[in-house]
């Protein structure tokens, strides 16, 4: 049975809540820290330190001052908060409270401010049209989709010319799907994660429909093993073997590009 909007905003509010305990000091963002925190192999965001980078170069390409953000799903407001030291005017939405306020507290921690709107993603009511010239969403779109009318939404609060930048896990590879179930029931995953959506062809095909055009990024083909050693990348040689793969990567999707869409992430830009 699908989860509520309810079910997955009381385990986001649990999930989020937790670190508003810390100190300001551990909250700060900016790009220094998040360049920090990715090439740490101690940190679980090394292992999408190249979907990152990757993200924040095309972030780069479209920054200037007072570039209207929406940073959709914003979790822990990462992005959000350092697009804000950027000097962009940021807006977080989330459908937990308690990121929103997490997101909030954290600008204040590092010298700027941001609009915070915590709600479902099927009614931005609280935006205008064409509101947004960038809408920036990490790993959020598949969570949204399953509500009515939030992909409308999306749209809608995106002006013509506009962009939509996504960093997504990407669903069309049987194999790695098929892996990622297993992790989550040997894993304990809870249902309240929403994670039921894995983007793939059915949903680039809804965003080639509504944007003018979509441009995909796919990473990590025999490099989606990294999962696998999830837990041990700050050993010597668990990263080399990540690198092996990476670079194995590298030749086998320049010679054979038509495996990209087997890849196991994506980082996707659509202009409206």
């Amino acid at each position: 049975m699908p989860i509520t909007a309810a079910e997955e905003r009381a385990f986001y509010d649990n999930v989020y809540s937790r670190f508003l305990a810390l100190p300001d000091e551990q909250l700060r963002v900016d790009r220094q820290v998040m360049l920090r925190t990715w090439n740490d192999p101690r940190q679980p965001q090394y292992e999408r330190r190249r979907l990152y980078m990757a993200v924040m170069a095309r972030l780069e390409a479209h920054l200037r001052p007072g570039l209207r953000v929406l940073d959709y799903g914003c979790g822990p407001a990462d992005w959000g908060v350092w697009l804000a030291t950027e000097g962009a005017e940021v807006t977080l939405l989330d459908l937990s409270p308690a990121a929103v306020e997490l997101g909030v507290r954290r600008a204040g921690a590092s010298g700027v401010t941001v609009r915070g709107e915590a709600r479902d993603a099927s009614d931005l009511s609280c935006f205008r049209d064409g509101e947004f010239d960038l809408v920036y969403a990490s790993a959020a779109v598949h969570h949204t989709l399953k509500y009515p009318h939030a992909f409308a939404e999306l749209v809608r609060v995106i002006r013509p010319g506009g962009v939509l930048l996504l960093a997504e896990t990407y669903g069309n590879n049987p194999l790695l799907n098929g892996a990622r179930k297993l992790r989550a029931a040997v894993q304990g995953e809870a249902e309240e994660q929403g994670e039921e959506i894995i983007l793939g062809d059915a949903e680039i095909a809804q965003l080639r429909g509504a944007f003018a055009s979509v441009q995909l990024h796919e990473l990590h083909l025999l490099a989606m093993g990294k999962r696998l050693l999830r837990g041990k990348l700050h050993l010597a040689w668990a990263r080399r073997l990540v690198e092996a793969a990476e670079s194995l990567d590298a030749s086998l999707l320049r010679a054979l590009p038509s495996l990209r869409r087997y890849c196991g992430e994506v980082v996707i830009e659509a202009v409206r």
